[in-house]
């Protein structure tokens, strides 16, 4: 499977990945009003205006031929914390088949080259089992918890998983 920076081009692809992961992946985190209906246009439009506006601090990757999952990483986000994975979905009937892992490790090896940083993060629901396990297996911690700002989230709790340094995910 290529994987590649995606570009403008690719907003609505993008957007179709995240609608299709949050439907299946927070099913019982996210309100069931708001995946039944509106996340279509409000993913459309998050992901439409976030390639509109250039940020050299941001790179998103997409697993494509076919479309499959995709990666948005803001590098040096943190002072403490360093880079930060902003997104990483995948379409659930493609889950478990290493794409996730890929990702991780393609933006792992850009980030070592041009970070200031060697620090990773991110944060997932608490909820989000499958998730969290998968980050724990690429050697993540949960260093922090938190109330994720997400108004279709209700308050739903979320963690904040570290890497120290993203050279640990370089495989």
């Amino acid at each position: 499977m290529e994987i590649r920076e995606a570009d403008a081009a690719d907003a609505a692809t993008i957007a179709a990945i995240h609608c299709a992961s949050w439907r299946d992946a927070y099913a019982n985190v996210l309100d069931p009003a708001y995946l039944r209906g509106p996340i279509e246009g409000e993913r459309q439009s998050f992901w439409s205006a976030r390639f509109a506006e250039a940020d050299p601090a941001r790179t998103v990757f997409l697993a494509a031929a076919p479309p499959a999952a995709f990666m948005c990483v803001y590098r040096d986000l943190d002072a403490v914390w360093g880079s930060l994975v902003d997104n990483l979905h995948v379409l659930p009937e493609l889950r478990g088949r290493g794409v996730g892992e890929r990702l991780m490790r393609t933006a792992a090896r850009h980030l070592a080259g041009q970070a200031q940083r060697a620090g990773l993060h991110l944060w997932v629901f608490e909820a989000n089992r499958d998730g969290l396990r998968f980050y724990r297996r690429l050697g993540g911690e949960v260093a922090d918890r938190n109330v994720s700002r997400i108004p279709a989230a209700r308050g739903a709790t979320v963690l904040r998983v570290v890497w120290p340094d993203v050279a640990a995910l370089i495989g």
